[in-house]
């Protein structure tokens, strides 16, 4: 592929943004009314160190060696997405979060200009170049400017094009708006609780639900995605305005999910859908249609499809191109118990858009609980069909499916769902 036929890469990844979050980000929607729209999009581990990883190096986490928070450092570092366009002859540019865990002082590997904090609003520390900072912004606003900048620069030098990573802490908790956005209408944000969870493992019933607080985390973590809807609006607007929007792929997406009361809990972290389903938007004009597009379609498959648009190789891909043809089977996503996140145990999980198989496990790796939701015609996964009187259809399903779990959670490459 000839260097000028290169497209740039602006990838934005937001942090905790539930999938169905997208329409309180009208001027985003705008720019990507052309876009791709993964409507079943999941990320491979609902905890941000982990997922992170994995978007980064297109594996799932089991094969990347980062399961915990505390894991960034592991991080196979020759196999991260910017190391690898760098070699394709990308400049490279991240500002924002980069690994929970990678330490502050140090350069994140692969970047030619990078700003990566672990997390803040309004006033934050950042090491910015080989500088450890404080800046007292609004830190949304902040790295976007910080990224559009060197934006600028990579295209006055000409000649090669470039990677952005933009990765703002909202609408991560505690989740401070923009003072100008403190009480905006938002709409309303709290989810339906589930009054029996007999069918649900026993950890599930240890969070005592509080829908006050469920809806005051909602609706505050929504108004500060008015101030990434005014970040992105910027970006783009920036690059439209000087003729570069044209030839730039723009993906929007999260590290994960977050639960607003489904099941009496917040947070992230458990196997259920509004935990692990994330927005997932891909614009790329002349070479992607506009639309809904419903095949199943995981974080992991990030990297693959920018690999091929900017027809770079090298990695250990274990997802695949979401330019090319749809997977055939379900998408996996994993979990490990970490005690920095919560009491959730080991869980991991397979689901095709009509079945949510799950899988609870003891620190043996003994399998403790099992569940099995229609979610076609059972959208909140509210009858565990594994629980109590079991069909003979469940019931063979449960086992097909307990059968691809397990192969799946060691798979590699081609072999992975």
């Amino acid at each position: 592929m000839p260097e000028a036929a290169k497209p740039n890469i602006l990838l934005i990844n937001t942090d905790d943004q539930r999938w169905d979050t997208m329409r309180v980000m009208p001027k985003t929607m705008k720019w990507l009314r052309g876009a791709r729209n993964f409507d079943r999009a999941t990320v491979s581990i609902p905890s941000c160190c982990p997922s992170r990883a994995s978007m980064l190096t297109g594996q799932y986490p089991h094969n990347t060696d980062v399961h915990l928070q505390t894991d960034g450092p592991k991080v196979h570092q020759s196999e991260l997405l910017p190391v690898l366009l760098r070699k394709a002859g990308y400049r490279t540019a991240m500002a924002g979060k980069f690994l929970n865990s990678w330490p502050l002082d140090s350069a994140p590997p692969g970047w030619d200009h990078y700003s990566a904090m672990h997390g803040g609003y309004q006033g934050f520390k950042t090491y910015t170049d080989g500088k450890l900072e404080w800046v007292n912004a609004y830190s949304t606003t902040w790295y976007a400017n910080k990224l559009k900048g060197w934006i600028r620069g990579f295209d006055q030098a000409g000649g090669k094009p470039w990677f952005a990573y933009y990765a703002p802490y909202a609408p991560h908790r505690p989740s401070t708006p923009e003072p100008k956005y403190a009480k905006s209408d938002v709409g309303k944000c709290l989810q339906s609780g589930e009054s029996d969870v007999s069918d649900k493992p026993i950890w599930l019933k240890w969070t005592k639900p509080d829908p006050a607080a469920y809806d005051e985390i909602c609706h505050k973590m929504l108004r500060t995605l008015l101030s990434v809807d005014d970040s992105v609006d910027s970006l783009l607007s920036d690059l439209n305005s000087r003729g570069v929007l044209k030839n730039t792929i723009v993906i929007y997406t999260s590290d994960n999910g977050y639960l607003w009361g489904e099941h009496g809990r917040t947070e992230k972290f458990v196997g259920y859908l509004p935990s692990v389903r994330v927005p997932l938007l891909l614009r790329w004009d002349g070479h992607v249609t506009a639309g809904a597009d419903h095949r199943m379609a995981g974080s992991v498959d990030i990297m693959p499809t920018l690999m091929a648009a900017a027809g770079a190789s090298g990695g250990k891909l274990d997802g695949r191109s979401l330019l090319g043809p749809a997977r055939p089977g379900p998408v996996l996503t994993e979990y490990w118990y970490d005690l920095k996140n919560s009491k959730v145990p080991t869980w991991a999980a397979l689901w095709d858009g009509k079945a949510h198989y799950l899988e609870n496990y003891d620190e043996q790796g003994k399998t403790t609980f099992r569940e099995l939701y229609h979610t076609d015609t059972d959208p909140g996964e509210l009858t565990n069909v594994l629980h109590g009187k079991v069909s003979d259809a469940d019931r063979k399903l449960g086992d097909a499916l307990r059968d691809k779990l397990a192969a799946a959670r060691h798979c590699t490459g081609s072999g992975c769902p």
